[in-house]
């Protein structure tokens, strides 16, 4: 003869599968997340290399007007122009001699 139980559920089952679904929806909310921060960091990414590109150009510019400055043919003339006078021999700095005991 056959029991029927119609109220009687399997709480384990219900348990497991109340369990996975969470699993799954945290697993999906967390890679949303990942994912957002991958996206910036490529932007990020992209905005340093941009700022990289122009810092070298600007290294570039600096360094030809710094040796189109300091071109010997412009030295020459600039001190021509101020009226300077060359100094063969320089004497910057003289040591006094200490006797020494």
């Amino acid at each position: 003869m056959t029991i029927i139980q119609p109220n009687k559920t399997n709480h384990k089952a219900n348990f497991l599968i109340s369990l996975l679904i969470l699993t799954s929806i945290s697993i999906a909310v967390w890679g949303v997340f990942l994912y957002n921060q991958l996206v910036d960091f490529r932007h990020e990414v992209k905005k340093q290399e941009a700022d990289i590109s122009r810092a070298e150009v600007m290294n570039a510019e600096l360094k030809n007007n710094l040796y189109s400055i300091i071109d010997a043919k412009n030295l020459k003339s600039s001190v021509d122009s101020q009226s300077l006078i060359l100094d063969k021999n320089p004497e910057y700095v003289k040591k006094p001699l200490v006797a020494s005991h």
